[in-house]
């Protein structure tokens, strides 16, 4: 573990940043090449640890894999009948894609990571598995080690918690059209995430499988499988929230090169988000420009149900903008990384600012950079904690991250881009001089 100090922003920036490829797109992607007989190209896959690990897993279930800088192709489809072990490493979404999978194998699936990942749930989905028929092992609390045999599941009718991770639907979703009938998915709880459930049903129609919303509860799936062929990765959604919120904070100009309006992705929301508060955004099909204000704006309270991973970095920024700020919608963040509710109020308290946090909600008055008290950040091997926080240490320069390379999860080059905002400059050091980059 190698500490950054985040180096203060102290001038508008102007610049063009190629975000890349979205996570939660090429995991979709990858995962659908085990169940696909034809060969797949896929174009912008970012090279990061979470890729890497489903990368992995999908040697290990047998798929024939080339890779070529930005290129990965992908032969399919995974063998079914042998038993294997698989490392989801940190990916906890690689994880619930994994199990789905299992779910259609005959042979024994054991599915381990890293200490992080194994306390986080996934009961819901067990749940339902066990009641389609499949034979798993797992800790009480749903976590891993997780072993699964008994499959294929069949299909038909099928319910599944919905409340705590759209990832178990996701899961499902991507796994149902390689059964032999039509299924219908009903959904129960308090729904989180929708869109990125509507982001699975947009990336399987991509490769020929069909899945529509019945009603706002219940997702049909169509049997059919799926095909091959060439396809890009986007960027991503949520990465853009970093690079996007340091330009409106600081009176800057960022370009998105490879992340426009046409995207699906509901973390493009955020650019609203940015509009309230005073930013100026350009939606081109092909790009996004956004650019910063004269004065911000209070926003007031906003519901981030919707955008469960942009809400760290809105919660991280928050003690910046004008007045209070109310943020609701947050039950989900319990259930991340790290609790994305709870440990960034920790760190913002250790910081000297005020926060309120409650079940589903966060509320903190602003602040002025000169009051944030100097602080090395506890990331708690959340990638997203490190990039969320850089957004407030831009402001400061006060706040050390614990461990720079957290990042490489999911944007193993945030800190070159994060230094494209200070003229190549990525940390400070006690003379002020740059030690990165």
């Amino acid at each position: 573990m190698a500490p950054l100090t985040v180096a203060k922003i102290t001038k508008p920036f102007d610049i063009d940043i190629d975000l890349p490829g979205s996570k939660s797109i090429a995991l979709r992607q990858l995962a659908i090449c085990a169940l696909t007989e034809e060969q797949t190209t896929l174009r912008g896959i970012p090279p990061c640890d979470d890729t890497e690990a489903m990368l992995d897993c999908l040697g290990q279930l047998g798929l024939n894999i080339e890779r070529k800088p930005g290129v990965v192709t992908l032969q399919g489809p995974m063998k079914r009948s042998d038993d294997v072990v698989l490392n989801a490493r940190m990916s906890g979404a690689s994880t619930r894609l994994l199990i789905g999978l299992a779910a259609l194998r005959s042979g024994q699936t054991k599915i381990d990571g890293h200490s992080s990942l194994q306390v986080r749930t996934n009961a819901p989905l067990l749940e339902t598995l066990k009641g389609l028929g499949c034979i798993i092992a797992a800790p009480a609390h749903g976590g891993l080690p997780v072993t699964i045999s008994g499959g294929p599941i069949a299909g038909g009718q099928l319910t599944i918690d919905g409340s705590l991770s759209s990832q178990y639907i996701t899961a499902l979703l991507i796994a149902l059209p390689s059964l032999n009938q039509n299924s219908l998915l009903e959904i129960t709880g308090n729904l989180v995430s929708k869109p990125y459930i509507d982001i699975t049903i947009n990336e399987m129609a991509k490769r020929g499988a069909h899945a529509r919303w019945r009603d706002e509860r219940t997702i049909e799936v169509f049997a059919g499988g799926y095909h091959g062929g060439e396809h890009h990765v986007e960027g991503d959604a949520t990465a853009a929230t970093y690079a996007t919120s340091l330009a409106t904070l600081h009176r800057s100009r960022v370009r998105l090169n490879n992340l426009g309006s046409t995207t699906h992705q509901g973390d493009y929301q955020f650019l609203d988000v940015l509009e309230t508060i005073g930013a100026s955004v350009r939606r081109d099909q092909a790009f996004t420009l956004v650019e910063g204000p004269e004065q911000l704006a209070n926003l007031g309270s906003i519901d981030m149900t919707e955008m469960p991973d942009a809400a760290l970095t809105l919660i991280a920024m928050s003690p910046l903008l004008p007045g209070e700020t109310r943020i609701t919608g947050l039950s989900s963040l319990h259930h991340k990384e790290c609790d994305r509710l709870e440990c960034p109020a920790r760190e913002l308290r250790q910081m000297g600012i005020e926060v309120e946090t409650r079940h589903d909600s966060f509320t903190t008055q602003a602040v002025t950079p000169a009051q944030v008290k100097a602080h090395q950040l506890t990331t708690y091997h959340d990638h997203r904690m490190a990039m969320a926080f850089s957004v407030l240490g831009s402001a400061t320069g006060s706040i050390t991250i614990d461990d720079e390379r957290v990042v490489d999860k999911t944007y193993p080059a945030y800190w070159h881009d994060y230094g494209k905002t200070l003229g190549g400059r990525v940390s400070a050091t006690e003379d002020g001089n740059a030690d990165h980059d």
